[in-house]
């Protein structure tokens, strides 16, 4: 059972309007992907950040909560869906501006920043309560993840590729 949180305060109006936000922006955005890698993207976006939520913050090392409590409750599970759009963004512009050689380590070291200012904006709001773990932390963990997350992308979006170029006809 999802618990309500014990108030509506300040971390659940930054969910509410991060996700308006994300959202809107994804939605605005000149379409650059098919409707499957889009999709692709967004969900393996909030299935990672589950399983590593679970894996930093879980019973085993409970280094950090979401929110109010220490169980999940109904404001958790709804705050899952802001990382997908920050994973979107990342391989949108990589895509966009063509990013490759060298410049996708700096382009993965400038977004793990981002991340970096994007946690330290939902710490302001309450979004995380740390116990054993440190902000400085953070910046290891999002360039494996954005690394990883890039690799994902390059996977999927080949595969894609590749797929399409088999299903097109042969023209004589």
């Amino acid at each position: 059972m999802l618990l309500l949180p014990k108030k509506f305060d300040q971390n659940e109006w930054f969910i509410i309007i991060s996700l308006i936000l994300a959202y809107s922006m994804i939605i605005k955005l000149p379409k650059r992907f098919p409707l499957t890698i889009t999709l692709m993207i967004l969900f393996f976006g909030m299935t990672y950040v589950q399983v590593t939520d679970h894996i930093l913050a879980g019973l085993s090392y409970n280094t950090y909560d979401i929110n109010d409590y220490g169980k999940y409750e109904l404001f958790d599970w709804i705050g899952w869906f802001i990382y997908p759009p920050f994973g979107y963004f990342f391989v949108y512009y990589f895509d966009k501006w063509s990013i490759r050689g060298l410049r996708i380590f700096w382009y993965i070291l400038g977004w793990s920043f981002i991340a970096m200012l994007v946690e330290w904006v939902s710490l302001k709001f309450n979004m995380f309560k740390y116990y054993s773990w440190n902000f400085g932390y953070s910046y290891p963990v999002y360039l494996l993840t954005l690394s990883i997350y890039l690799l994902f992308f390059l996977y999927i979006n080949s595969r894609f590729k590749k797929l399409k170029a088999l299903r097109k006809p042969v023209t004589k």
